[in-house]
C-alpha cells in the first residue's frame, strides 16, 4: 500500500513538472530593432511584445516565451510617436522586426531672401529692413543682403506677412516640414510713390498773366503754363530748381522743397526785358 502511494506521488510530480516546462509552441522569441530619426537620439525606449516587456540586448530588444501566431508589438521613446506592429511568431522559432520611429510633429525653420525688381534686364536687388510677421508678431527682419530666418514656424502651411518702407505689404504662404527647413526667395513690389503737387501762376510785374515755359532740371521736366499763366504738375518728394521763361521777360528760378503728399503754391512775377 505504501509503495503504491509513493508511486502515485511520483507520477503526480512528474506531471506537474512536464506542465511547467515550456513547450515548443509557447517558447517563440521576437527580436525588435528600433530605427530612430537621425536628428533625434533614442532616449528612454519602451518596447513590448504580446504584453511582455522587452529586454535590451545590444542594439536590439528581445522578448522570449511567446506563443506562436500573431503577436502585437508596441514601441515608444521620448520625442517619438508610439508605434504598433503585428508579427507572426513561428512555433518554437524566432522573428525579427525593424520598427522605424516617427518624431512627434514640431515646428520647423523658414529661411528666405527678399528681393525687388530693379527694372533693368530683370535685375533683382536685395531689400533690407523688411519686417517678417507670423501670427501678428514680428519674428524676423531682412538684413543688408535681404536674408531672414524664422527659427520656429509650422509645421504645415504658414502665412508670412511682409511690410516695410517703400514696399507694398504682401502675404506669402510657406509649407514648413515638421522639424525641417523651408527655403523661399520672394520678390517684393515697390509701393506706389506718393508725389507732391506744385501749383501756381505766372504773371508780369504789372499783374497780367504770362504764358511761360517751366523747366525742372532735376526731374528733366519741361512744361507750358496755360494762357492764364496757371500751372500744376506732380513730382516726387525732394528739392527742385524751377526756372520760368517767357519771351520778352527776364528768366527767373525758384528753389522749392516738397515732401510726399505736399502741395506747394506760389506766384511768379516776371520782369520785362529792358531795351
Amino acid at each position: 500500500m505504501r509503495t503504491r502511494a509513493m508511486t502515485l506521488v511520483l507520477a503526480l510530480l512528474s506531471t506537474v513538472a512536464l506542465a511547467a516546462a515550456p513547450t515548443p509552441e509557447t517558447s517563440g522569441t521576437v527580436w525588435i530593432t528600433l530605427r530612430p530619426h537621425p536628428s533625434l537620439p533614442l532616449k528612454s525606449p519602451r518596447v513590448q511584445a504580446g504584453g511582455k516587456q522587452a529586454i535590451a540586448a545590444g542594439e536590439a530588444f528581445r522578448v522570449e516565451g511567446l506563443a506562436s501566431g500573431q503577436v502585437t508589438l508596441t514601441a515608444s521613446a521620448e520625442g517619438y510617436q508610439p508605434v504598433e506592429h503585428q508579427v507572426r511568431v513561428p512555433p518554437g522559432g524566432q522573428a525579427s522586426v525593424f520598427l522605424p520611429l516617427e518624431r512627434i510633429p514640431g515646428p520647423g525653420t523658414v529661411k528666405g531672401r527678399l528681393l525687388w525688381d530693379q527694372g533693368r534686364e530683370g535685375t533683382k536687388v536685395p531689400v533690407a529692413d523688411i519686417e517678417v510677421q507670423l501670427g501678428g508678431q514680428v519674428v524676423a527682419r531682412s538684413d543688408a543682403d535681404g536674408f531672414f530666418v524664422v527659427p520656429e514656424a509650422g509645421p504645415g502651411p504658414v502665412t508670412l506677412k511682409l511690410a516695410g518702407t517703400g514696399v507694398r505689404p504682401q502675404e506669402e504662404v510657406v509649407v514648413v516640414p515638421s522639424h525641417g527647413e523651408a527655403s523661399v526667395e520672394l520678390t517684393l513690389q515697390k509701393d506706389a510713390e506718393v508725389r507732391a503737387w506744385l501749383r501756381g501762376r505766372v504773371r508780369s510785374t504789372q499783374g497780367r498773366p504770362v504764358q511761360a515755359t517751366l523747366r525742372v532740371e532735376e526731374a528733366r521736366l519741361s512744361a507750358r503754363t496755360r494762357a492764364t499763366g496757371d500751372f500744376e504738375f506732380r513730382l516726387p518728394a525732394g528739392r527742385y530748381h524751377v526756372t520760368f521763361e517767357a519771351r520778352g521777360y527776364v528768366p527767373q528760378t525758384k528753389v522749392v522743397d516738397v515732401g510726399a503728399g505736399d502741395q506747394a503754391l506760389f506766384y511768379v512775377d516776371l520782369s520785362p526785358v529792358e531795351n
